[in-house]
C-alpha cells in the first residue's frame, strides 16, 4: 500500500531483517513514553527477531523512501471466548515527526486487512489509560474500550 504524505510516498510493507535496527529505535521511542516499560535495545531487538522468525506473525513497516517511520506487529492467539483465532497488536508506533499525519491509520488499516485475510474474529491491543492521544486515535478508528484491565506477573 502506498500513499503520499508531505509530498513523500509512504509505503507499507512487510518488515525484513535489515529493518531491525530502525524498528528497535521505534520501540525505544514507544517505551520511553510508556510507564510500564523501559527501552532496552537488546531485548527489543531480540523480541523483534523472534517475531520475525515466526511463521504466524506479521510485522509491517511504514517507509518514506528508505527510512522506516512506523511499524505495527500482529500475533495470533486462540480465544475461548471467540472460539477461534484473534489477533494481538503488540506494537503500533510512528516516529514523533510523522505522528498526526495519517501514517498510524495506514498501518492500522493494513494490519486489520491482514487479520481479516487470516480469518481472525477480533483484534485487541493495550494502550496506556492516560494516553489521550492514543485513545482518540483508536476511537477514531472504531476501536472500543473494554471493562477489562491488563495485569502481568514477571518471572525475571
Amino acid at each position: 500500500m502506498t500513499r503520499k504524505f508531505l509530498n513523500r510516498e509512504v509505503v507499507i510493507r512487510t518488515a525484513v531483517t535489515a529493518d531491525l535496527g530502525s524498528m528497535t529505535s521505534l520501540l525505544g521511542e514507544l517505551f520511553s513514553i510508556e510507564a510500564d516499560f523501559t527501552p532496552d535495545v537488546r531485548r527489543q531487538r531480540q523480541g523483534l527477531a523472534t517475531l520475525m522468525a515466526s511463521n504466524n506473525t506479521t510485522l509491517l513497516v511504514a517507509a518514506a523512501k528508505e527510512t522506516i517511520i512506523g511499524m505495527c506487529t500482529l500475533q495470533p492467539l486462540v480465544s475461548t471466548a471467540e472460539g477461534g483465532t484473534v489477533g494481538i497488536i503488540e506494537d503500533l508506533v510512528v516516529t514523533k515527526m510523522w505522528r498526526g499525519k495519517g501514517v498510524g491509520g495506514l498501518l492500522l488499516n493494513s494490519i486489520e486487512e491482514v487479520a481479516r485475510r487470516q480469518n481472525m474474529s477480533r483484534l485487541q491491543l493495550l494502550t496506556e489509560v492516560d494516553n489521550n492521544r492514543a485513545m482518540q486515535f483508536y476511537g477514531k478508528h472504531r476501536w472500543e474500550k473494554l471493562h477489562l484491565i491488563a495485569m502481568r506477573k514477571r518471572f525475571s
